[in-house]
């Protein structure tokens, strides 16, 4: 082996999309910002206004909720909730943080780095190779904010691809002071392969399991069953029910015959609601939609309810105990339960539940619900139409203060 082999670079493989003529070395060699900054937050004004203006991106509600999220109020909204938390301390950066992005969900990686960059950080943000006209979209976007904006701004962020090499990891998360890793289960399990230095922390976001939890009588007496159904497709059928607060089951409260009416309406406006939105539907997950019902009923004894003529929607009704299992299709695949109260679904809550989307249910059953039983599972429980809406607060996790450190002054 050759003396050029040995000292090759690994970094040397990385090739840095955004900004353009980005050094890697000079990223790892600039100071911190300090939260806040007014840099960042011009920067993200410019972001957010080109992309609401962008009438490419008017047709992708979850880029549109990225710009309004981006918005001046929202930051200082933000802004004041962290201002707030430690007032005895002071907030700083925590230097260099790698962000790992998921390969189906183009968004997440773009609120993980504009995050980031408002705790002061230094950010180099691995994205997918895969993408589609959407990533596209999103990426001239940020690459027209990154032009106008500071030198300052773009000489604390690097987005970067490189073919999966475990030396490449190893190099950059020797060197950074956090890493956040989005993704699922299997990419967390590798690139935890790659040590950290001994000062370094994690932020981690594996698999996920997401439900929606309707009141029966409550949805009967809905006026507004056709909006409601609107959002529930919106809420799972976007990103191919792939992100990980879409909602794999509906369970519905209530005794027998009010669960079953409104199940039978409820899957009847969502299959309207599903056929008016014209997802696109892959030849292969209608297929694997099939099969997975039918599996479903061979094994489990689950009922097939049904299906849109279109194939955009499947449900099944499997028995109770196998509420929370391994999703066996996505794309518009459901399951349907019954319980009499929210306390039937505590044998069934695990650790990698995270997003309700609630109907007609009380905020203050919830509450009790949870403080009485400290289920492991469920992070946030939200309105549907909002399961994709993308807060600091996720996971159960206040990512702006993960992301900076406090020193304490007496």
């Amino acid at each position: 082996m050759s003396h050029e082999a040995v000292t090759a670079n690994p970094l040397d493989a990385v090739s840095v999309v955004l900004p353009q003529g980005t050094s890697l070395a000079e990223l790892f060699a600039r100071t911190p910002a300090p939260p806040f900054a007014p840099d960042a937050l011009s920067f993200m004004e410019s972001f957010s206004r080109r992309l609401l203006r962008d009438p490419a991106v008017r047709q992708y509600p979850e880029l549109v909720a990225l710009g309004f999220w981006a918005r001046a109020a929202s930051i200082k909204r933000l802004n004041t909730r962290f201002a707030e938390a430690y007032p005895e301390a002071v907030r700083l950066a925590r230097g260099l943080a790698f962000h790992v992005a998921p390969s189906n969900v183009d968004t997440i990686f773009v609120y993980s780095l504009l995050l980031s960059l408002l705790a002061g950080n230094v950010n180099v943000i691995r994205v997918s190779s895969r993408g589609g006209d959407q990533a596209d979209a999103l990426m001239r976007v940020l690459s027209g904010a990154l032009e106008e904006t500071e030198d300052s701004v773009r000489a604390r962020i690097a987005i970067i691809r490189y073919a999966h090499d475990r030396t490449v990891t190893d190099a950059l998360c020797a060197r950074c002071h956090i890493r956040v890793v989005w993704g699922g289960d299997a990419t967390v399990s590798t690139i935890r392969q790659s040590p950290l230095a001994p000062a370094g922390t994690e932020l981690v976001f594996p698999n996920k399991y997401s439900v929606s939890v309707f009141d029966a009588a409550a949805w009967l007496a809905a006026d507004d069953k056709a909006a409601v159904a609107k959002d529930f497709v919106n809420d799972s059928l976007w990103f191919g029910q792939a992100a990980c607060s879409s909602p794999r089951a509906v369970i519905w409260r209530g005794d027998e015959e009010a669960t079953n009416a409104a199940s039978a309406s409820f899957w009847a406006e969502v299959r309207g609601a599903a056929l008016a939105a014209n997802f696109p539907l892959e030849g292969a997950d209608a297929v694997a939609k099939l099969l997975a019902e039918q599996t479903a009923a061979i094994e489990v004894g689950a009922e097939v309810v049904g299906g849109s003529a279109d194939n955009h929607v499947r449900v099944i009704r499997p028995p109770l105990s196998r509420l929370g299992g391994a999703p066996l299709a996505s794309a518009g695949f459901f399951e349907d339960y019954r319980i009499g109260g929210l306390a039937d679904l505590l044998p069934h809550i695990a650790e990698n539940w995270q997003t309700v989307t609630s109907f007609g249910i009380a905020r203050e059953d919830w509450a009790g619900f949870l403080g009485q039983h400290q289920p492991r599972g469920i992070a946030r429980i939200v309105k549907p139409g909002h399961a994709l809406n993308f807060d600091s607060l996720w996971d159960g996790v206040d990512l702006l203060a993960q992301m900076t450190r406090l020193v304490v002054i007496e």
